[in-house]
């Protein structure tokens, strides 16, 4: 399978095709977070203090500021993101597995990534405010065999930001049939993006019908 890690993803993605290398052909990096070294110091915390930090974490104020961050230019509907972006942080094991992965000392991959055996594409937003792209031309040198490909006046999520420059690199470094690509290119991801299931995400007459969705989604209750 091709393997798709963006930002911390990245990581889990690395670590995976280290160990089951036989599961994975190519590995694909969106912004990825990989030169961390982990959560250690948070390893002595009692556990209150990572819960107050995943309550803040989770709260509209940070996550309006964390999207702001993610791209490049202020995105229409910039609450609507906000939103969608906050929607895993709504469910019901969100806090308990984030202060895990804070208290075990979280992901450090670095020793892995000469490892990697597997082609691998790195894809980044050359404006990228989360994590910059210097990391880029560092992971494109430390992994055995990598391509670099930048998208211009784009921030961390290039998939979100310029999906059709996203998905053409992807294609490219998949090598996919021009037939195909071009299909993809072509789609009208505005009329994607304005499906039902989006206009429940954004809200309007049927947020609360979103709402309900997401307390009956498995292990809510």
């Amino acid at each position: 399978m091709v393997l798709v890690g963006p930002s911390l993803g990245a990581a889990v993605a690395i670590d995976f095709a280290v160990n089951y290398p036989e599961a994975v052909s190519k590995l694909i990096f969106i912004g990825a977070s990989v030169y961390a070294e982990g959560t250690k110091d948070m390893t002595r915390m009692p556990k209150f203090v990572p819960y107050a930090g995943v309550f803040v974490l989770k709260s509209l104020p940070l996550r309006l500021f964390a999207t702001r961050l993610a791209f490049y230019k202020i995105p229409d509907g910039l609450f609507d993101w906000v939103q969608i972006g906050r929607l895993h942080c709504l469910l019901p094991w969100w806090e308990d597995a984030t202060v895990n992965f804070m208290i075990t000392g979280g992901y450090n991959v670095i020793n892995q990534i000469k490892q990697v055996k597997q082609k691998c594409l790195v894809l980044w937003g050359e404006d990228d405010g989360i994590i910059s792209n210097k990391q880029a031309y560092r992971l494109q040198q430390e992994l055995p065999s990598a391509i670099l490909r930048q998208v211009g006046q784009c921030g961390h999520i290039p998939h979100v930001e310029k999906p059709r420059e996203a998905a053409k690199h992807v294609l490219d470094f998949l090598e996919v049939p021009r037939t195909f690509t071009g299909s993809v290119l072509n789609t009208n991801w505005s009329e994607t993006v304005n499906s039902p299931f989006f206009y429940r995400l954004r809200g309007g007459t049927r947020r609360k019908n979103c709402r309900s969705n997401i307390h009956n989604w498995p292990g809510r209750g």
